[in-house]
């Protein structure tokens, strides 16, 4: 999506793209991938113990030593599966990384104007509709999004946690 120049591309009607998330690394690949264009880390997790290692060798390696073989369920030995993980930097829950996604994109956007009403926080880029979210990164990673053509629905529900006014996604 990167111009030739090397700047990013504004909001294009034609190139418009509707997408859901349900989840903040969700949206941090999103923003990490289209936006700030950063090379994730890549690392190899074992499905049913857990286990991370960095690289497929090291993983491999596990897989076939027999004491690491006790730390999965016998009944899913036969059928245990590597994975590759991509993980971007927290852009949706850190607002020091989301004023660099702000830093990155404002030379080739319109300005920035954000608000807290109530606790909900506001941001969009020029006159593009707004994105809203409980948190301030939230909004502006969305907002950021819209600004170059993805309209993007987080539809991870927030919900109060038992005896505490703070929200988690």
């Amino acid at each position: 999506m990167e111009k030739p120049n090397g700047t990013l591309p504004m909001r294009n009607d034609e190139a418009h793209v509707k997408l859901r998330v349900a989840s903040l690394k969700e949206l941090d690949a999103l923003v990490g991938k289209y936006l700030t264009k950063e090379a994730p880390q890549v690392f190899w997790e074992e499905e049913h113990a857990c286990l991370r290692f960095e690289s497929i060798e090291e993983a491999l390696e596990a897989m076939r030593d027999p004491y690491f073989q006790l730390f999965i369920p016998e009944d899913a030995r036969a059928n245990t599966a590597l994975k590759e993980v991509q993980e971007f930097r927290a852009y949706s829950s850190d607002l020091a990384l989301a004023w660099e996604v702000v830093e990155r994109i404002s030379p080739h956007s319109e300005p920035l104007h954000i608000r807290c009403v109530s606790g909900i926080w506001y941001a969009c880029f020029g006159s593009l509709p707004e994105s809203s979210s409980k948190s301030a990164p939230v909004a502006i990673c969305l907002a950021a999004l819209r600004a170059h053509g993805m309209d993007v629905d987080f539809s991870a529900d927030w919900k109060s946690m038992p005896g505490s006014d703070r929200a988690v996604a």
